[in-house]
């Protein structure tokens, strides 16, 4: 499991898996901000935690959002303004973490 930053996943969304992992503090995030897609936790017997990476288990890293979300994220923000810049992006990743919903542009 490598890190990746919250940038490179708006970029490719399509790529991302799982689901994705911050540091617990949400205030300091950034699109430079690296986290971390957990393994497929149905490769895994049901009481194992091997699927998840050690930042979630060593230094408390919380469970963000779904690769799928992500790339459902990234597409409505294409949807509602064709091209949206990098910060829109962020701003509508957060919005939906925050809210569980899609912000409107």
């Amino acid at each position: 499991m490598d890190l990746i930053s919250i940038r490179d996943i708006l970029s490719s969304p399509e790529n991302n898996a799982e689901w994705f992992y911050l540091p617990p503090d949400k205030h300091c995030w950034t699109l430079d901000t690296m986290g971390i897609f957990s393994l497929d936790a149905r490769n895994f017997t049901p009481e194992s935690d091997d699927f998840l990476p050690k930042q979630v288990k060593e230094e408390g890293w919380i469970e963000v959002l779904d690769g799928g979300t992500i790339e459902e994220i990234v597409a409505n923000a294409n949807a509602q303004l064709g091209e949206p810049s990098m910060y829109d992006l962020f701003r509508a990743f957060i919005f939906y973490y925050e809210n569980d919903g899609f912000i409107s542009f």
